[in-house]
């Protein structure tokens, strides 16, 4: 190396050798740190960072335990061949919500190592429990106080991941022949669930605030349902945010006509994006009307398959049982790795501010593109003009490589794609992703116009 690597430690959390750890593992993942190059002397990164020695000492070891680095005596510390799983003959995929990886691997290592390290607690958690452990659901609910989201810990149900929850809500409320209203484009889970149960699932058409309330008034009268399933706070595909109005519309309706809204909030959003879900205003309204569903897949990482339902107190034991009948219980050992995470406060960490610059990046070409366009979270929703077919697009971007969604996944069939942010290991791989969407969508324009 030219110049000696010299890592932001800002850009992490945690005490100053876990961040060097966490440089050096995002430093190899974009490629600052080559396979088999050297890291600075040790003393050498000290000064240069304003540690100690001993700070540097003690990441270097935890990174070698991790496999990222190997010590050669006398020599040095070298990046190993191959620290972390390289996608070089892998589709970069901007079709799945996820988000970037970035200090992800060494949280999870981290709160592994020092679970390791209380024999008593793993033994609390290998046995069956039918019910939550306490600590974890007092974890949850303090979190989600914290978030502005009001709820007792009683009303906490664990399921593996949001899919889960929304299965278990629907076997627990619906039967076979009953209705269930969700958006005309919606996520194509609840569909399949519905489906499995025999459950007839009836589309709401969108407006830019929400769903279409007059045309929702009119199916809530034809159809009478149990059960709504909305997606209010980024909606997937659509990026739309449910305004004010249409929340308290939609409770108003609700306490009506007698129906339970569930809010699926399990789509992340920046900060700024991010609104008090419909169950906070619920409750603040003495409405209990809603059944909340999120999960921390889409905050920190697919693979933790740990979602949550807040219910109405009436409605908790259907729930549970659902659960139980689904999966007898949900791992213990999996919410004790969540509850870690969310202590550590390294949900989303620093990709808050790759997620916004993705964002900036990704409507910047949409503008230059001319197309209609809406982003929010990791997504982004863009409408192709007439001349480019949606699946003409998805087949030649599949074919060099990256992967994006059709609009005709979500039940829509107006010629728009979905884009999704996080799959790219770094900004290199990203910024070549966009640079091979925006000139793919150009060629097709030309050979369209060539056609006679």
């Amino acid at each position: 190396m030219g110049t000696i690597w010299t890592p932001d430690l800002t850009a992490f959390s945690g005490p100053k050798y876990q961040r060097l750890v966490s440089a050096i593992e995002q430093g190899i993942l974009n490629k600052q740190l080559p396979h088999g190059s050297k890291l600075p002397p040790q003393r050498r990164l000290a000064d240069t960072l304003g540690v100690t020695i001993g700070t540097v000492t003690r990441a270097y070891a935890l990174a070698e335990q991790r496999g990222y680095v190997e010590a050669r005596i006398g020599d040095g510390t070298y990046v190993s061949g191959s620290p972390i799983a390289e996608l070089a003959n892998v589709q970069l995929n901007m079709a799945t919500c996820q988000q970037p990886l970035t200090d992800q691997i060494s949280t999870l290592s981290d709160c592994l190592s020092q679970l390791a390290k209380d024999p008593s607690k793993l033994s609390q958690l290998m046995g069956y429990r039918a019910s939550p452990l306490d600590q974890h659901q007092q974890v949850f609910h303090q979190w989600l106080s914290q978030r502005g989201i009001e709820q007792k810990p009683e009303q906490l149900i664990f399921s593996h991941g949001g899919q889960q929850a929304i299965f278990a809500c629907l076997s627990a409320f619906l039967s076979k022949g009953d209705v269930l209203l969700h958006e005309q484009y919606s996520y194509p889970g609840v569909r399949i669930c519905a489906k499995q149960l025999g459950i007839s699932s009836v589309g709401v058409p969108l407006t830019d605030e929400g769903v279409d309330l007059a045309l929702f008034e009119a199916l809530v009268q034809l159809h009478n349902p149990k059960l709504v399933y909305l997606t209010l706070n980024n909606q997937n595909p659509t990026c739309i945010q449910y305004s004010n109005e249409q929340r308290l519309k939609l409770l108003e309706l609700a306490e009506l006509y007698q129906f339970y809204i569930i809010e699926d909030d399990v789509n992340y959003c920046l900060p700024e994006e991010w609104h008090i879900p419909l169950w906070q205003l619920a409750q603040q309204k003495a409405v209990p009307r809603v059944i909340y569903i999120s999960s921390l897949s889409k905050l920190f990482s697919g693979g933790l398959r740990q979602g949550f339902i807040l219910v109405p107190e009436a409605l908790i034991a259907p729930v549970r049982l659902a659960i139980h009948s689904q999966c007898w219980m949900v791992s213990p050992l999996n919410v004790e790795i969540a509850c870690q995470i969310i202590k550590k406060g390294q949900i989303t960490a620093s990709r808050d501010a790759i997620v916004r610059q993705r964002q900036s990046q990704c409507i910047a070409m949409g503008e230059r593109l001319g197309l209609k366009q809406r982003w929010r979270g990791l997504n982004g929703w863009l409408q192709l003009p007439e001349d480019i077919k949606a699946h003409h697009l998805v087949t030649a971007l599949a074919a060099k490589g990256v992967l994006i969604r059709n609009g005709d996944d979500f039940n829509c069939h107006d010629n728009f794609i979905r884009l999704s942010l996080g799959g790219a290991d770094n900004d290199a791989q990203f910024n070549l992703a966009v640079e091979c969407i925006e000139a793919t969508i150009h060629s097709l324009v030309q050979n369209a116009y060539s056609v006679v």
